[in-house]
């Protein structure tokens, strides 16, 4: 059993549970230690969700205000909300790093899409790892990522937001939603278009169209966020095939 020194003065209140389990044909303990959500304050809570909860996918959502200005800021929690309709999800939180403070200011990506009830999810590639960073410095209002990031906006077909050239996937999106959480807003956007760099394109595949290889080209595969400043490159690649067989056209 690993030894935990608690201090007296710790506000946590932890509860050890010494758990056995076989494993490898072994008899092994380990330790737990059980927290509820109120022995956190609101920046451990987000640090103990963002450092364990990974790899995460990388949102690029570019943006335009009601005057015509761009913006672009990446948001790693992010995901897939539904295939029919295509309807894609992140999460936004408000302007800056303090969660303690009772008044806060949205962030421009939000307070754009409100106005404008579109944005683009640009899928993040290796190669432009170094420009998405970049992207999510503070910036006064108005002043484009792109030209800060040196990256060049490419017209969009059905929405006012520019894609990003690079970018292996490119999701035109317009407003489906956005469902305040605290002071984060879960966006959730319908895809309108769908734009895929020629060199990720399958095309038919056992039977379906438009299939795509985003790990084919190695400086195009999607980049992963991990806790604090950490990232993940797409190297090491398992099959595990289910004992039905999967699901048809894999």
């Amino acid at each position: 059993m690993a030894d935990y020194t608690i201090h007296p003065l710790n506000r946590h209140k932890f509860i050890l549970e010494t758990l056995s389990f076989t494993a490898l044909g072994s008899h092994a303990t380990v330790s737990t230690i059980s927290l509820s959500p109120s022995d956190f304050t609101t920046d451990e809570m987000y640090f103990v969700l963002r450092d364990a909860i990974i790899p995460r996918p990388i949102a690029w959502v570019s943006s335009v205000d009601a005057a015509g200005n761009t913006n672009l800021a990446p948001y790693s929690f992010f995901n897939v909300c539904s295939p029919s309709p295509p309807i894609l999800g992140f999460s936004c939180g408000p302007r800056g790093e303090d969660r303690t403070n009772e008044r806060y200011a949205l962030k421009d990506t939000w307070a754009n899409i409100q106005a404008t009830k579109e944005f683009v999810i640009n899928i993040v590639p290796e190669n432009l790892a170094e420009a998405m960073v970049r992207s999510s410095d503070p910036l006064p209002h108005g002043e484009s990522e792109f030209a800060h990031a040196a990256l060049t906006p490419v017209a969009s077909t059905l929405v006012k937001p520019p894609r990003v050239q690079g970018a292996p996937i490119a999701y035109e999106c317009v407003l489906r939603e956005g469902i305040a959480l605290g002071r984060n807003t879960w966006v959730m956007g319908e895809v309108v278009k769908v734009h895929i760099d020629e060199r990720v394109y399958v095309g038919e595949k056992r039977g379906f169209k438009h299939r795509v290889d985003v790990l084919k080209h190695v400086e195009l595969r999607p980049y992963a966020r991990l806790g604090s400043n950490f990232y993940a490159r797409l190297r090491d690649i398992e099959t595990l095939e289910r004992r039905d067989g999967g699901q048809a056209g894999t």
